[in-house]
């Protein structure tokens, strides 16, 4: 357009000169925001880590954009996401194939700064319009490590997806919970679909896009390991499994030697940089090797006596009592602390587990302790079944009167009473002599039906139903 019309200037007497003069910087002032709106030609992904407002750069950022600098999936990444305390013990008293310990965690708490690496909003990668069915979550084990996923020992444990750990009496499974997949040397992956995109039509990755892991460990008394006595924080640094991305159609190409059925022990294209997350037990899992109890036999079922609106209004309730059998290794095994009862590191206590739903209900309705337990145990269904009693629900105490808290997580311990537990013998009387190294006692625990703010929060009527489980573990 402006060399068609310099041509024209050229040809034309001086008097026209400037009314052609005008058209060109006319046309020139017209063409000023369009250079401003230019796109990007690159193609490809690309990793964000800042903000960038040149329209014309692979990094750009529409305002808003939540971005943040991130370094990946590095060795001792995702530290803290996977709160839990194991406790090994011998068979028979406690079987192999045992579960040790559970966490959930998105990719969120999974990056190198660990716990609340990511938001979920926040960009981490940025594909060309081009990249559409090429952007893919990989997973699997630390397969180049033999203490963190490269030695399966299925066959061993009778359990799918477990493999050999750094320290003795255990074994790890990792799962996708997004796609139900156990984590295994060999690469698997999933379609990253129905991404939010930019102003440019660029595809926004973003860390809400990928699943949440969980982690598990299995008792396991003949699994291979380098360390079989260490007890406390889980020192070695090397992930169970790594969260790897790989995208792009041409171009800037992330990871792009990675794809399903690889083997992790020779294959991490991308790595570290462009993986987001670590799973990890590092300086997050504790480990006990102490004497403790189980539990045999509780109460199956409690009956509480029908009760009027106007009496639980008035601050009435109804009281039954729960038994519980117990036997506790009171002649330590071999390889193990001696049992002593209490709520510190390596002493056994006991606790009362409310299930997800009904410990998220108590949450919501203000029931929390400075801890993270739970004050009562609301009905299942409770706020969301019109069915259900309001404003009611059961409350723990030893005979003494002293007010017990419910668990919400079993694997998180030596908190004490704001956790919900209590030391293992706290009432219990024992059963006669120990027979083996074992005693057996019983304890009485009082389960109170009552409003929880009466006068505050109204009882509507209605049905309560709700079931916990009692949990002894060391501390």
């Amino acid at each position: 357009m402006s060399a068609r019309l310099l041509n024209v200037l050229r040809s034309m007497p001086r008097q026209g000169a400037n009314v052609l003069l005008s058209v060109l910087l006319i046309a020139a002032c017209i063409a000023l925001p369009m250079r401003a709106n230019a796109q990007s030609t690159s193609k490809g992904c690309f990793k964000i880590t800042t903000t960038t407002s040149s329209t014309t750069s692979a990094y750009y950022t529409d305002p808003g954009t939540i971005t943040t600098s991130w370094a990946g999936s590095t060795d001792t990444a995702g530290k803290g996401a996977y709160p839990m305390t194991l406790a090994i013990n011998a068979p028979p008293f406690v079987p192999d194939g045992t579960l040790l310990g559970s966490a959930i965690s998105p990719v969120y708490n999974l990056g190198d700064a660990g716990v609340g690496s990511y938001s979920p909003e926040q960009v981490l990668f940025r594909c060309s319009p081009d990249s559409a069915g090429t952007m893919y979550e990989y997973y699997a084990t630390n397969g180049d490590n033999t203490y963190a996923g490269n030695v399966s020992v299925s066959g061993t444990t009778g359990i799918d997806g477990t493999y050999e750990t750094y320290y003795g009496g255990m074994a790890s499974r990792i799962t996708n919970i997004t796609t139900g997949e156990y984590l295994t040397r060999y690469y698997k992956g999933r379609q990253l679909t129905g991404l939010d995109t930019d102003s440019q039509g660029w595809f926004l990755v973003k860390a809400k896009n990928f699943s949440q892991y969980k982690l598990e460990i299995f008792q396991c008394s003949t699994c291979p390991s380098a360390d079989t006595s260490t007890t406390g924080t889980w020192a070695y640094s090397q992930p169970m499994g790594y969260v790897a991305f790989a995208g792009g159609a041409s171009g800037n190409i992330l990871s792009s030697g990675l794809t399903a059925g690889l083997d992790s022990a020779s294959n991490w294209q991308g790595w570290y940089a462009y993986w987001p997350g670590s799973i990890n037990a590092y300086y997050t899992v504790i480990i006990r090797r102490a004497a403790t109890c189980a539990v045999t036999n509780a109460t199956p079922s409690v009956l509480f006596p029908t009760a009027t609106i106007a009496g639980l209004n008035q601050g009435q309730s109804t009281q039954v009592p729960v038994t519980i059998q117990m036997q506790c290794q009171t002649t330590k095994p071999s390889n193990l602390s001696a049992f002593a009862s209490g709520t510190a590191a390596n002493q056994t206590a006991l606790g009362v587990l409310a299930q997800p739903a009904n410990a998220q209900s108590a949450v919501s309705a203000g029931l929390t302790t400075t801890g993270s337990g739970v004050t009562y145990l609301l009905s299942d269904g409770y706020g969301t079944d019109t069915s259900v009693a309001t404003g009611v629900g059961v409350a723990l105490s030893r005979p003494n009167g002293t007010a017990l808290n419910f668990l919400t997580n079993q694997y998180v311990t030596t908190g004490g009473a704001p956790d919900g537990w209590d030391p293992v013998l706290n009432d219990a009387t024992a059963n006669g002599a120990a027979t083996g190294g074992i005693t057996t006692y019983t304890r009485t625990i009082n389960a109170t039906f009552k409003a929880f703010a009466p006068g505050v929060t109204p009882v509507t009527a209605g049905r309560y139903n709700a079931t916990a489980q009692v949990i002894v573990r060391v501390q």
